[in-house]
């Protein structure tokens, strides 16, 4: 009698995959990733007030990458325009202060665990979810800080982690990622639910009730979300990102949107603004990426 091989299971759909996603959510059982070592280590001493700067520099210290990471934002144009070397790490974090240390840790964190995935073939994927993380980041902290509807370090983190739920969905189940990238309606599917995965997250890694709802809130329409000034710099800063780099792209439909009309930011406002800081903005995105 000869032996058959069992065949291997087939692939979910992408509307099974929402249905599977929908029960683990409402039952609590979705697996979230744990926030990284360094990045739980730079929160505790940050939220100690008995620390000294010595005791934070000691931290970050510990991780040679991160700590080139953060010597590299506080000599960014951004930060120093005045273009003097700093070599201190302490005066490097205080440069940069303990709202963006905390951030660079965590950002800097996630873009390892992105980054050092051990499946070649996942590597571009993530690459691209950092590099628009990064991007869009930037362009927050600016908006927040031209703004003033939103505090600019925060607006920062909440670029920065804004696809984080993007990231579930291929360490969650990297063959099925790698299998359906390309497949519209799985592209679909991660767009709706990302926002919510991120949400999660971000509860589980102990983040600002203000971030998590942000986040969560980033692609609803406008009558659906809360009128807040976060959420409206997040949501600008997503429909902006592609425009930096081509203007050509920015007109009256970009900016049409009520988060644009709350932030008092008209086409030509943003066009302006782009002018005056795109360097800015291209200086703090390559701090933030390491590029």
């Amino acid at each position: 009698m000869s032996h058959k091989e069992p065949k291997p299971a087939p692939a979910l759909r992408p509307d099974a995959v929402v249905l599977k996603l929908s029960r683990d959510l409402a039952s609590g059982d979705v697996r979230l990733p744990s926030l990284p070592d360094i990045a739980l280590r730079v929160q505790k001493v940050l939220d100690d007030p008995r620390a000294s700067r010595e005791q934070v520099a000691k931290v970050v210290s510990a991780d040679a990458a991160l700590a080139a990471r953060i010597m590299k934002l506080a000599n960014s144009a951004f930060l120093n325009p005045s273009a003097k070397p700093i070599t201190d790490l302490q005066r490097a974090l205080t440069q940069v202060g303990h709202q963006l240390v905390r951030c660079t840790a965590v950002s800097f964190s996630v873009q390892q665990m992105q980054l050092g995935s051990g499946d070649a073939a996942l590597r571009p994927y993530m690459r691209e979810l950092w590099r628009k993380g990064a991007s869009i980041a930037s362009i927050a902290y600016v908006l927040a800080r031209h703004s003033g509807a939103a505090k600019p370090d925060v607006a920062l983190m909440c670029g920065l982690m804004h696809n984080i739920g993007e990231l579930y969905f291929i360490i969650s189940d990297p063959r099925r990622f790698t299998e359906y990238a390309n497949n519209e309606a799985w592209r679909d599917m991660v767009r709706k639910w990302h926002p919510r995965i991120a949400g999660l997250i971000l509860k589980h890694w102990k983040f600002p009730e203000d971030i998590n709802t942000a986040i969560a809130q980033q692609n609803m329409p406008d009558n659906e979300r809360n009128a807040d000034g976060l959420t409206d710099v997040l949501v600008a800063a997503r429909a902006l990102e592609v425009c930096v780099l081509q203007r050509e792209l920015l007109d009256n439909t970009v900016t049409e949107g009520l988060a644009f009309q709350r932030l008092h930011l008209s086409t030509e406002d943003c066009k302006q603004l782009f002018t005056e800081v795109a360097e800015q903005i291209k200086a703090l995105r390559a701090a933030l990426s390491g590029g």
